[in-house]
């Protein structure tokens, strides 16, 4: 499966008055867990340099239990559907063993030039077809 999974970090000014994680930090959270999952398969210095890269469509947060400053957040996220162009990353993010929010984001790829969606380099849908060829999980419908 293409998937990445991290420590995260409260900082206070992540909390609202209450001393509950703002909902703003769950969505650089997955930006953070999105980069890196991409930086492993195909880095974004790798697309910059190319004059490329992902965009962002749609975010999806559902929230299931607050996180606090005393709360150890892991993340983690994994490549659920890539296409010639499109990608979808689901995300969970949990408190020992308590999950706490759970989402997704849809983007393409996008030329910085034309700034258009262009289709994926081979090298990262190679990366696709291996992980569709092995049986992991992670890239549905055979979408690659």
């Amino acid at each position: 499966m293409m998937q990445a999974e991290v420590s995260l970090y409260v900082h206070s000014y992540d909390t609202d008055f209450m001393g509950i994680v703002n909902n703003l930090v769950y969505v650089r959270w997955f930006d953070d867990l999105r980069s890196a999952v991409f930086d492993q398969y195909y880095p974004l210095k790798k697309m910059v340099a190319r004059q490329e890269s992902p965009i962002l469509a749609e975010t999806h947060v559902r929230h299931l239990r607050p996180l606090t400053l005393d709360s150890s957040p892991i993340g983690r996220a994994w490549l659920s559907d890539a296409g010639r162009s499109r990608w979808r990353m689901e995300f969970e993010i949990r408190d020992g063993l308590d999950v706490c929010c759970l989402g997704w984001q849809k983007g393409c790829y996008y030329s910085l030039v034309s700034r258009k969606p262009v289709p994926f380099p081979n090298d990262f849908l190679d990366v696709c077809k291996r992980f569709l060829a092995d049986g992991s999980a992670g890239i549905q419908n055979g979408a690659c």
